[in-house]
């Protein structure tokens, strides 16, 4: 159970969340066969099948964040998705010495990401959610 405070801080951690992976998601729709093309099995390939795979994690599980439908299963899907991608994309200890600084605080952004998104899994959407 969840007080009215929490509820509201439930509801804002969901929609202000949200806009970076609505973003992230139609760029890889808008640039799929590019997307699919830096993914292990290269476009056409593999590479295509994880392209869809992300795409459809950061708009649906946008959406269902948004609405607060399935919101601890979006936020569990969300965790593995980021602990993927920081792996895959910002390994700073593996990057040439002019992106370490970038690539250290994407990854730091992402771990910040990852908690949010376990809080949502832990304690739910709230109140303001169509489904519980």
């Amino acid at each position: 159970m969840t007080t009215p405070t929490q509820d509201k801080v439930l509801l804002a951690a969901r929609l202000l969340v949200t806009p970076l992976f609505i973003y992230s998601g139609i760029g890889k729709v808008l640039a799929f066969e590019v997307t699919a093309g830096r993914l292990p099995g290269g476009a056409g390939g593999f590479g295509s099948v994880l392209a869809a795979c992300a795409i459809a994690i950061e708009l649906g599980g946008s959406l269902a964040l948004i609405l607060g439908i399935y919101a601890r299963y979006a936020a569990l899907a969300f965790i593995v998705f980021t602990i993927l991608a920081s792996v895959m994309f910002h390994n700073f200890w593996a990057s040439p010495p002019a992106q370490v600084v970038g690539q250290t605080i994407n990854f730091g952004k992402n771990l910040g990401l990852i908690g949010l998104f376990a809080v949502l899994a832990a304690f739910g959407p709230g109140n303001y959610a169509l489904r519980k």
